[in-house]
């Protein structure tokens, strides 16, 4: 029996829903998905990107982690999901999730890799696991995460699965997103016609319906004049900067003064103990140097939450330094999500989706 709550997509997996025990006595709930025949040779376990999250990431005609489980089932491979501590799941949109304050406050990075190392022991003290390969697969902050676990070696982990790759130290990835080069990079998605990373008054007025929506989303339906702010006669990364840069350091000073409730509310859902610690957690780029076992990154070219150029620096290091153990996908016209939002509205895969799927059975 498959169980699940309100999704709408067929699945081809069965679940089994069980209570873990961290290491500090608290409990979470945990989900496996697994082929119809109960048999795999690999366990895929997805790391959270940002924020509450629940094993079922569940969304208004979906649930995302269905979505991934049914691709990594279709491939003979099992997927494990989890709540974060102190989340459970909700009826109230959009979120659907209920976040229990106080033990919240422990999702931490350093407290979630220590969580993501029992629930590695969990699978493989089961029986039918004990052979199992286990692929952690990091989402956003998750390849933050998951690195860590894998260069503490305090479990056996047989490969890395980043997608939406975090290179840099949050502080500088959070800089780099508000002072524009991340909403440059989606303008630059829709908008840009000719390839010169800024958008002219034809662009910008282009009259299709892609272009109407995203002027719509991203703008309000501004005049272009109001968004040329330097008076260039293009929108580019000055305009964008000298919009945004005011913002980010306002961030900066709600997070110094403690203002935790004005973030959770108008930033994103975390704590001011959250920013503390990424804020001083040694970057990717050189915790990754470490780790041996393989490393797979799945990354848009259009991500506007982490650069692409930083996986082509990741590449470099690995090379300079004689490591093997590296393998990037890079994707065009593919965001951060990589391009989820196809299977959205066509119930098909991605490009880059169908790869992360392909490559999990080849671990």
């Amino acid at each position: 029996m498959v169980l699940t709550v309100n999704a709408v997509q067929a699945q081809n997996f069965t679940s089994e829903i069980k209570t873990l025990e961290l290491s500090d006595g608290e409990k979470t709930t945990t989900r496996l998905c697994l082929p119809e025949n109960g048999k795999v040779n690999t366990i895929v376990i997805a790391i959270h990107g940002t924020g509450p999250n629940t094993y079922l990431t569940k969304r208004q005609k979906f649930n995302y982690y269905d979505v991934l489980a049914n691709g990594f089932c279709e491939q003979g491979v099992g997927f494990f999901t989890y709540n974060r501590r102190g989340v459970e799941l909700g009826e109230t949109a959009p979120w659907f999730d209920e976040v229990d304050s106080l033990k919240y406050a422990k999702s931490l990075p350093h407290i979630e890799a220590a969580d993501i190392e029992t629930m590695v022991g969990f699978l493989k003290n089961d029986e039918r696991f004990k052979n199992s390969k286990i692929i952690l697969y990091g989402i956003s902050e998750g390849t933050i995460i998951a690195s860590m676990v894998a260069e503490r070696q305090n479990v056996k982990i047989d490969a890395l699965f980043l997608h939406g790759y975090a290179h840099d130290n949050m502080f500088d990835i959070i800089k780099w997103q508000n002072t524009g080069e991340g909403v440059m990079t989606m303008i630059n998605s829709i908008f840009d016609k000719n390839g010169d990373k800024a958008i002219d008054k034809t662009e910008y007025e282009f009259d299709d319906s892609t272009t109407a929506e995203y002027r719509n989303y991203l703008f309000q339906n501004m005049d272009f004049d109001a968004l040329d702010v330097v008076k260039d006669n293009v929108i580019d990364i000055k305009d964008i900067k000298t919009m945004k840069e005011p913002f980010h350091k306002f961030l900066m000073t709600q997070i110094s003064e403690n203002e935790g409730s004005w973030i959770w509310n108008n930033y994103v859902r975390v704590t001011i103990d959250w920013f503390r610690e990424h804020f001083a957690l040694e970057p990717n780029k050189t915790r990754l140097l470490r780790v041996d076992i393989p490393v797979y990154i799945f990354h848009g070219k259009d991500d506007a939450n982490v650069p692409v150029e930083s996986v082509y620096d990741l590449e470099v290091r690995f090379k300079t330094c004689n490591k093997s153990n590296l393998k990037v996908f890079t994707f065009d016209k593919h965001n951060h999500d990589l391009n989820f939002q196809d299977w959205i509205t066509t119930k098909n895969y991605s490009e880059g989706l169908q790869k992360l799927f392909e490559t999990a059975t080849e671990i």
